[in-house]
């Protein structure tokens, strides 16, 4: 520790502690050199030896250097963590490095009052540049701290004066908000420490931090002992229909522009008379130095610069913040510094996460007294966060820190991302959870990669794909480590698709399938058994037609199980949103030309709703062959339906069903010469598909329109186009007779309007 004192100060610690120390009688036998070493002070002398060196505390502050010191030299003693001088005296007692420590450690204001003397021209510079931030002129400043001196760089006294003048709330708050950059600009950043001083505790290599900085940030950053709750009902917060997916780059500009940031009511007790009300009350604590949150927010964003992931107090004033501040911009600021340290320890190699076990180490100081109890709060402050933190901004922040410093195979992370899952489809923390979620199963792709390559292998040599989905993963989790396949987040989905609330059981479901097919891990069997069992005996239709929508994200194609549940689906089940979910996922996971599915699509076209006929038919396009006859005969028979919408989807059907030689007879013959009031529904559904085509011969260009054979002229597709660009018709009732207009010509009112149109075009 007394490394970090300057050499002057350093000699007058030295003196002062050799002075107080040869007055106890416990050092009598100790030289002046060794009392350095091994001599130990009073607890009770602490007064007397800040007066030898010129500081005055308050009784309060000297109360909480003592508890500090009597709880490290506790812990020293009893673990053994340390070499401790006199440990047979008790915790009682003070040593010199004991004393340094005190006089840097962040926690205490001891760093900032401690000054040296200075070189007119350091002290100049010093001058010109902090006159520079306190100038009131924007451009002024944004230019100091876009080049700060290099002279200044590191330099803690620079960093000491522009602390006194951040921490002056005389000035201006964006004032002080340049002072706080200007000390993340010109403090020393993280170095390994060298020489005698290099190994720390544990045998990891010691790392100096600028401590004047950190505390300077941390005494902005203090709050007071009495507990406060702002109503959440005056938090107007709402998150927009569609909102941002991206982070906030500039949270101190986001927090500007949030009209909702000054009108939070806060009270100051629970309310006995009327409980209910207090579920509308979310528990901060006031700032006791700082009332500005965009200073607030720049100092948070400051310790990035000043403190890395081994500085477990910084990380622990962070997590404080995240817990405790009242200003939604300045959680999320805290948050953004852990994410850019968990991405900053993920350069260190493709296993390297924040949350690693072997990050964590137990200290010699404070705060946390072992690597359990330290992930403990990191993991618990972050989760609470996710899950209850009443600003939409600072949930979605939050799990992108979590998808950063999650470390591999952490059932407890991601059943907590999937317990706080949020239900509205629209929102960016549902968007966030599944990006997260899927990255995790995803795996860095190792296994994943393996897996699909072992499911290919298997099905050539005649396995069933079921099969051989649950062999490959079995193999590839073998052959890359248990610890690439992050199989516990389809656990934790599957087991909160168990919930007792159809809502939350619904929205599992959903994040299983969409998780599964953008991990590429289609196929799972963990995953389809849970969703079978789901469209067997699930009591709740909703959740039903999400499980039938999620098999078909989730399946692999041509799967013989889930073929044969979802057919039995579609025939059978009483719901017809679920009949027509299955049949719409037929048409996703069926090979083409399984006569199977065709059949069973065509007993779908028998169903009594139009939504579930028209599903079948348009799935037919698909599950069918070209010229496949008994799909044409289904499709043809269906032009007949009661339903305009059927009708429609079965012109489609027809036409890219027919042969390619008959298609232009079939669409003249069976489309546009039937009689149908609502003609527009099949045109437009035949309109949909490409018009002409383009094959060159020789030098010239040939358009061939799909309506008639004699249009080869190759400027005539630019009027086709611009005409069907615009609305083509619309429909008018004048009594009981239906008007047709086309957008070509308004004479253009006869239902035949087909045949006029021909023969303009």
């Amino acid at each position: 520790m007394a490394s970090q004192i300057p050499f002057e100060l350093v000699s007058r610690y030295k003196n002062a502690f050799q002075k107080q120390a040869g007055k106890d009688a416990v050092n009598t036998k100790l030289s002046r050199a060794e009392i350095e070493r091994k001599g130990t002070i009073a607890i009770e002398a602490l007064p007397e030896m800040f007066k030898a060196i010129n500081f005055t505390l308050p009784e309060e502050e000297l109360e909480v250097v003592r508890t500090h010191l009597l709880r490290e030299r506790q812990h020293a003693i009893e673990t053994g963590c340390k070499p401790v001088p006199g440990p047979d005296l008790g915790p009682g007692r003070v040593s010199f490095n004991d004393f340094c420590w005190v006089m840097t450690h962040s926690e205490f204001r001891f760093a900032l009052l401690t000054k040296e003397t200075l070189a007119a021209t350091r002290e100049q510079a010093i001058t010109e540049y902090v006159r520079k931030l306190l100038n009131h002129d924007e451009p002024v400043r944004a230019a100091a701290l876009r080049d700060p001196p290099g002279s200044l760089m590191g330099d803690k006294q620079a960093v000491r004066v522009l602390a006194s003048h951040m921490h002056n709330l005389i000035n201006h708050a964006d004032v002080r908000v340049a002072c706080a950059r200007g000390i993340s600009a010109i403090a020393e950043k993280p170095r390994e420490a060298s020489g005698v001083n290099k190994q720390g505790y544990g045998g990891r290599q010691a790392i100096i931090y600028d401590n004047k900085a950190l505390s300077a940030f941390r005494h902005t950053l203090e709050y007071g002992e009495a507990q406060a709750y702002f109503d959440i009902r005056t938090f107007r917060n709402r998150e927009p229909d569609q909102p941002p997916v991206e982070l906030e780059p500039d949270l101190i500009a986001a927090y500007k522009a949030s009209a909702h940031a000054d009108k939070i009511v806060i009270v100051h007790e629970l309310s006995t008379e009327r409980p209910q009300e207090n579920l509308y009350l979310h528990p901060v604590k006031l700032p006791r130095n700082e009332p500005s949150d965009p200073v607030r927010i720049a100092a948070v964003l400051g310790i990035y610069g000043v403190a890395d992931t081994e500085n477990e107090v910084a990380i622990a004033i962070l997590l404080k913040v995240l817990a405790l501040d009242p200003g939604w911009a300045v959680r999320a600021a805290a948050l953004e510094v852990l994410r850019l340290w968990a991405a900053d320890a993920r350069k260190e190699g493709p296993l390297m996460r924040l949350g690693n076990a072997a990050r964590w180490f137990p200290e010699e100081y404070y705060p946390w007294r072992s690597r359990e109890e330290a992930r403990e709060h990191f993991w618990t402050s972050l989760l609470d966060a996710c899950a209850n933190d009443p600003a939409w901004q600072v949930r979605k922040r939050c799990v992108v820190t979590l998808a950063e410093a999650v470390d591999m195979g952490n059932e407890r992370v991601y059943a907590g991302l999937v317990a706080s899952h949020p239900r509205g489809p629209l929102s960016s923390y549902t968007h966030m959870c599944i990006q997260v979620l899927t990255a995790a199963l995803f795996a860095r792709g190792s296994f994943v990669s393996e897996r699909n390559h072992r499911v290919q292998v298997h099905i050539h040599e005649g396995m069933r794909k079921w099969d051989a989905c649950v062999l490959a993963s079995q193999e590839a989790a073998q052959r890359r480590g248990e610890v690439d396949a992050e199989l516990c987040v389809i656990k934790a989905l599957v087991d909160r698709s168990k919930s007792e609330s159809a809502v939350t059981r619904r929205a599992a479901v959903t994040a299983l399938g969409s998780v599964t097919q953008r991990a590429q891990l289609r196929g799972d069997a963990l995953c389809m058994e849970a969703l079978l069992n789901i469209v067997e005996k699930e009591p709740d239709p909703a959740v039903q037609r999400a499980a039938v929508l999620a098999m078909s994200r989730a399946g692999i194609e041509g799967e013989e199980v889930v073929l044969g549940a979802l057919k039995k689906t579609a025939l059978s089940h009483k719901d017809r949103d679920v009949r027509k979910g299955a049949v719409e996922a037929l048409e996703k996971l069926a090979y083409q030309g399984d006569t199977t599915v065709i059949e069973a699509l065509a007993q779908c076209l028998k169903d009594p709703h139009a939504e579930v006929r028209e599903a079948a038919v348009r799935a037919l396009e698909r599950a069918a062959e070209e010229g496949h006859p008994g799909a044409v005969e289904a499709a043809e028979g269906m032009l007949k339906d009661k339903s305009w919408f059927v009708r429609r989807a079965a012109a489609r059907s027809t036409t890219m069903l027919e042969p390619e030689g008959e298609r232009q007879s079939a669409v003249s013959s069976k489309i546009l010469g039937r009689e149908d009031k609502n003609w527009y529904a099949e045109v437009q559904a035949y309109l949909t598909k490409p018009l002409f085509y383009q094959s060159d011969t020789g030098a010239e260009v040939h358009w061939d329109c799909g309506l008639d054979s004699r249009f080869v002229d190759k400027n005539w597709y630019a009027e086709v186009q611009a005409y069907l660009t615009k609305p083509l018709f619309y429909q008018s009732d004048t009594g009981a007779e239906v008007h047709w207009d086309c957008g070509l010509d308004s004479r253009f009112v006869d239902k035949n309007w087909y045949a006029e149109v021909q023969a303009y075009l």
